[in-house]
């Protein structure tokens, strides 16, 4: 469904020493920091609306300072967090403001709401592709893959090569346009990732399922391109079938108990030479149905990484 952004982050390594300790990667579809209001009868924290600066009138999560507060309690509190993909990172939400709420060093330009924000800064140019969106009916909401190497320290001595990407298919051909732009992706990362390891982060907004949810039937396109590839799907991997969803929240009649997400749509995959140590979600209310920072919950992947590559990056941005 559109509203939800499909972020990969893709890292590659320049070689296999002994890690000197877990490195984790988040992504977070921030729907422009508006938020989710929660369902009927629920605590109202803030309003559905853009605005986030005008407290004269009703303002959003952003606004009231709900969506800042998952991001520095989940993200910005954990050292091992070395890049956060953002999807929808517009107005109140767009990557600049999340940089300086982290205080983190750099952010990638932005496509369509699509970014990467690094703790420790860029080592070296960002290079994007435009995915295919020409059979989506409204073909001007582009989508795309972004390459950007992201340093693991302050010194930028090793660093962590990201692809991050969104697709979107909609319309009578969109099971076409989601294998073309799994197809486009993975093609991206064959030519420019020099045969390194490498793990994807995001929003697929592909999914699996036994059968239909809230109206909706499982759409699992690009899915199996993904695995023909050999890449590795980090929750089934860490947390066998437990189900794992991360959109959408507080649907009204959705969800199981009602608010909760009810479909894995944010996935992190990884090749078969850098095995996942753990996945686990953020942004997730207490009680289903509260007021919630995004339609999606937020994910961080954990993956083991060399104390330092064999050819160091050759510029360090900030």
């Amino acid at each position: 469904m559109r509203g939800a952004i499909i972020l990969f982050s893709v890292i590659g390594l320049a070689g296999f020493a002994p890690a000197a300790g877990p490195v984790k990667l988040a992504f977070f579809n921030i729907q422009s920091g508006k938020g989710e209001v929660g369902l009927p009868g629920r605590r109202v924290l803030f309003a559905d609306t853009q605005n986030c600066t005008d407290t004269t009138q009703p303002i959003n999560a952003w606004g009231v300072g709900f969506v800042q507060r998952e991001l520095v309690k989940a993200v910005k509190n954990d050292p091992a967090i070395v890049a956060l993909g953002l999807a929808e990172a517009w107005l109140c939400g767009s990557s600049e403001n999340v940089r300086q709420l982290l205080g983190w060093a750099a952010t990638t330009s932005t496509r369509n709401g699509l970014a990467v924000v690094a703790r420790h800064g860029l080592a070296g140019p960002e290079t994007w592709k435009e995915l295919d969106t020409s059979r989506n009916p409204n073909p001007k909401d582009t989508m795309w893959v972004v390459r950007v190497p992201v340093c693991l320290d302050a010194s930028c001595r090793t660093s962590i090569l990201m692809y991050s990407a969104h697709w979107f298919g909609t319309g009578p051909e969109k099971l076409a346009t989601y294998d073309r732009q799994a197809q486009q992706t993975l093609e991206f990362m064959t030519q420019t990732a020099g045969g390194e390891p490498h793990v994807l982060i995001g929003d697929l907004n592909v999914w699996e399922g036994p059968g239909r949810q809230c109206g909706q039937g499982p759409n699992p396109t690009g899915i199996p391109r993904l695995r023909s590839a050999g890449y590795i799907d980090a929750w089934p991997r860490i947390h066998g079938g437990a189900e794992g969803f991360t959109g959408m929240t507080n649907r009204k009649g959705c969800g199981s108990p009602a608010g909760y997400t009810w479909k894995r749509i944010d996935y992190a995959w990884s090749s078969p030479r850098f095995i996942p140590t753990d996945i686990t979600r953020f942004a997730v209310p207490e009680t289903p149905g509260d007021a919630a920072a995004s339609g999606h919950y937020g994910i961080i992947a954990t993956y083991p990484m060399p104390a330092a590559s064999s050819s160091p990056p050759s510029t360090k941005r900030r």
